[in-house]
Parts: C-alpha cells; sequence; structure tokens
C-alpha cells in the first residue's frame, strides 16, 4: 500500500519548520534566544526550550508498547492527533470522514472545524462495526474511517477482525480511538501495525493511567504516518513538564495497571446491580471504566441524581440510545454511594 497516494499533496511537499532544539539539547546555548538564567522545577529546566522531537517521551511510550519509538507520538491528549490526522489526509471540500456511530462526538466536531464533511456509519443492533456494509455503502471520496474500540459509549469492544479487513480491503486511513484498551480483557491492536500500515491508533494517559489533567495522548502507526505528523505538529507542542511527568508514569506503568484491575472488579459489581434493580430494562456488556444502561425516563433520572450531587451522562439523544444513561465507575464509596440514591430515585421517579 502507497501511503503517500492517500497524504494531501501539499503536505508530502512541506517542509517543516525546524526549531533550535530539534538536533542539539545540550551545549553552550545561544540560538534560540532563551532567558540563560536556569530556573527548574522538580529537575525540570524552565528556561530551555522542550525536545521538539520528544525522544525520550516517545522512548517510554514505545517500551511500553514494545514498538519502535518511531511508530509514536504524543500531543496535548488525543484531540491533537485527531487534528493531525484531518491536516495530513484530508483537504476541506473535497475529502470526508467516515464515522461509525453511536461513538464519541469529538470526531465530529473535529471534522465541523475544518469545514470536512461526515459520512455516518451505523453500528448493529449490538453495537458492532462489519466491514462489508461498510464497504459498500461508503462514498468514494472517504479518506478516513473512525472507530472507537472501546466504543464510548456503549462500553463494547469492536470485533478485531472486522477491523482489521476493512483495513486491509479498503486501501484508505483506519483510525482506532483505543482510549480505553487497558481496562480490555483482550489485547491492543498495535500488534497488527507492522501488517496493516493504514491503520492509526489513538491511545490515553487519562484513563487508564489516571493522568487526564496534564492532557498527554499519543498516536501509534507506521513510521512514515507518524513522519507526516511531525511536519504538521507545533514544534514545542508538549512542555518539559508534561513530557517529564509522562515518562514517569510509563516508567513504572504497574501502580497504575493494579488500579485497572481493581476498576475491572467494580465494573461487574455495579454491572451485576443494576441488572438487580427492577426498573433497570438493560445493562450493556462493557470493557471500558464506564457502564451504559437502560431505563425509563432516562432524563429525568439523569437531572434527579444530578440534584443529589451524583454527575452521569444522559446519552438519550444519540440514535439507538433512547432512555439510556452512562455512568463512570468511581471508587468503591462512590458506586454504592451511586447505587443507592440511583435506586431511590427509581423507585420515587417511576
Amino acid at each position: 500500500m502507497e501511503i503517500t497516494q492517500l497524504i494531501r499533496p501539499n503536505i508530502l511537499e512541506l517542509e517543516s519548520y525546524h526549531s533550535a532544539r530539534e538536533s542539539i539539547q545540550e551545549g553552550t546555548l545561544l540560538d534560540a534566544n532563551e532567558n540563560p538564567y536556569d530556573v527548574e522545577w522538580e529537575g525540570v529546566k524552565l528556561n530551555r526550550y522542550p525536545d521538539p522531537r520528544q525522544r525520550r517521551l516517545r522512548e517510554a511510550l514505545a517500551r511500553y508498547l514494545e514498538i519502535e519509538s518511531d511508530q509514536v507520538l504524543a500531543g496535548v491528549g488525543s484531540d491533537e492527533v485527531l487534528d493531525w490526522i484531518l491536516k495530513v489526509f484530508c483537504q476541506p471540500g473535497r475529502d470526508q470522514i467516515a464515522i461509525a456511530e453511536p461513538t464519541y462526538g469529538m470526531y465530529q466536531v473535529m471534522a465541523d472545524i475544518f469545514g470536512i464533511s461526515s459520512f455516518r456509519f451505523q453500528l448493529d443492533r449490538r453495537f458492532q462495526f462489519r466491514f462489508e456494509p461498510f464497504l459498500a455503502s461508503v462514498p468514494s471520496e472517504v479518506k478516513v474511517l473512525f472507530l472507537c474500540s472501546p466504543n464510548n459509549p456503549t462500553g463494547d469492544l469492536l470485533a478485531r477482525e472486522e477491523i482489521l479487513q476493512v483495513a486491509r480491503q479498503w486501501g484508505k486511513i483506519v483510525v482506532v480511538d483505543e482510549a480505553y484498551i487497558e481496562f480490555s480483557q483482550e489485547p491492543s491492536l498495535v500488534t497488527e501495525l507492522d501488517t496493516v500500515p493504514n491503520l492509526i491508533l489513538l491511545r490515553t494517559l487519562s484513563k487508564a493511567f489516571g493522568r487526564a489533567g496534564i492532557r498527554l495522548g499519543y498516536g501509534v502507526s507506521s513510521p512514515e504516518i507518524v513522519a507526516e505528523f511531525m511536519k504538521v505538529k507545533a514544534p514545542y507542542n508538549l512542555s518539559a513538564l508534561i513530557m517529564d511527568k509522562g515518562c514517569g508514569v510509563m516508567g513504572e506503568p504497574d501502580q497504575c495497571l493494579a488500579q485497572v484491575r481493581e476498576i475491572r472488579q467494580e465494573r461487574e459489581r455495579v454491572a451485576e446491580s443494576l441488572r438487580g434493580m427492577e426498573q433497570i430494562e438493560e445493562v450493556f456488556p462493557s470493557q471500558a471504566n464506564f457502564l451504559l444502561f437502560r431505563c425509563p425516563e432516562a432524563s429525568l433520572v439523569h437531572r434527579q441524581l444530578l440534584k443529589k450531587g451524583i454527575i452521569v451522562r444522559d446519552r438519550s439523544s444519540l440514535k439507538n440510545l433512547d432512555n439510556c444513561i452512562r455512568v463512570s465507575i468511581g471508587t468503591p464509596r462512590e458506586n454504592e454511594f451511586f447505587l443507592g440514591e440511583l435506586q431511590r430515585v427509581l423507585e420515587n421517579a417511576l
């Protein structure tokens, strides 16, 4: 597959900006108009520009994923990686994206910002993606397909073989958002990157690694695609502090992954409790750190919980998710509080 045929011609020919710290990090640094007097915080120099090539962070991420560092690039959350994907592959007014729905709303928002139209493809009744109906209906103008697995807000893992088949047979860019993959019992698609060069994975430190506040996500793909991302990203898109924090987390992932195991256990306990409530119509299977359930008058239930200080997401406005609520898995104490108040709201409101 010739990835270059999918890249916008102007991006393919783009000469990226060469910043001062791109190749030289140490020495008598008199080239970048920095303040020469050292300012440090937790051992990180703040008066110097950070490494624009993210070498240390990319190596740490690559070790965790068991890939090469030229296959990964980090952004301000995975939302910045979405920005790179649209910049590299989609020309407004000509190219389109495809979104398998219901799913994470940011894909559509980003497309709207860029003025790129979208083809909305519905997941099946079990919220699964099927590659054959997609290939039979997708317009030729579509350059990028966005999938989320485990999917948000449904929580289910999309069938691995269906994703690989569409990537191999369609021959365009397939993006799989794996923000919640650490909560799944199934492995990441990262092992398929060497054989599927048009596959892009989105990952994050916001979920399993508990670092939503530092806004650090990353894209994983073939070296050819990552090199194009490097062209369009801002030279110093990540601060030295954020990269240092990211390296620290990825250097010792076991503590966070232990919390993931606890969240999985709580997820199953909460799901069982929800299924035991007479008013709950359905609890959907989940491989993420949240549950989707259906109950009568979901919007009313959402508002009543809000009055009690319990914040959940009303997903009733999404297609095929009428009367559905999404709840994140909290601490055991938070979950117990939620379940007790939900039971009271259901008994009083319905």
